[in-house]
């Protein structure tokens, strides 16, 4: 088979939809047996069990048994099957209602157990208040000087958010919010007054604990000038 004619490179050349299922399947064998190709395989198998609908109801014993398949092809397809019966299932996954700060800590725990470094984590709500997303904004030194609002607004508008949650872990193990911390959510807040997605906790975590800035009152938000004046939130 010529070069350009093989499936991995027709997929790289012009797109997985041009390449039939039997092509496909052949990428995710890599290989044949001793007197077939990785595609004359895929054929086979395809014919044997139906197609991929077949594949995702076929054991790794069935697959075993059919010839020039071993164990390491099986497991690839009982995979492949398993990806198929996965994107069928149109259920959307049930998202984290985030309304308390244990909930916030129990989100970025994993990612922040035992860092040497501050991480800065945006948590993008809807308007249920339920998780839409957990990104990374920022590591190193956390303070307003650093990280500026158009870092953390413009990925929540990409996350159609209506509400955030910002996190950031103390490496120190004392979660007692510094007067960096402070000024940073007071900067954030006001500017998600501005835009109109308005910052709902700013929360410092450690290994073990965690501090709610918003349940400590630890930051004030002026609201945007109106004919009335300016008030304190």
């Amino acid at each position: 088979m010529a070069v350009s004619d093989r499936p991995r490179e027709r997929l790289q050349n012009l797109g997985g939809g041009a390449l039939s299922d039997a092509e496909l399947l052949s990428i995710i064998l890599r290989s044949g047996g001793r007197n077939n190709s990785a595609l004359v395989l895929a054929q086979k198998i395809l014919k044997e069990f139906g197609g991929y609908r077949g594949l995702a109801e076929v054991s790794l014993q069935q697959l075993t048994g059919f010839k020039d398949v071993g164990e390491v092809k099986a497991v690839c397809v009982k995979a492949l099957g398993e990806i198929c019966l996965r994107m069928t299932d149109n259920t959307p996954p049930q998202r984290k209602i985030v309304n308390a700060p244990q909930i916030v800590f129990d989100i970025v725990r994993k990612e922040v157990y035992s860092q040497h470094k501050e991480r800065l984590y945006l948590i993008s709500l809807d308007t249920r208040n339920a998780l839409i997303a957990k990104d990374l904004i920022s590591m190193g030194t956390v303070n307003e000087t650093l990280v500026h609002p158009r870092e953390v607004f413009r990925q929540a508008i990409v996350r159609n958010a209506v509400s955030i949650i910002l996190v950031h872990n103390h490496p120190s193990q004392d979660a007692a919010p510094s007067k960096s911390d402070i000024l940073l959510t007071e900067q954030m807040a006001q500017a998600g007054l501005m835009i109109d997605i308005p910052l709902v906790d700013h929360v410092v975590v450690t290994d073990a604990a965690f501090v709610s800035m918003r349940s400590l009152n630890l930051f004030a938000v002026k609201k945007i000038e109106s004919k009335g004046g300016d008030e304190n939130a």
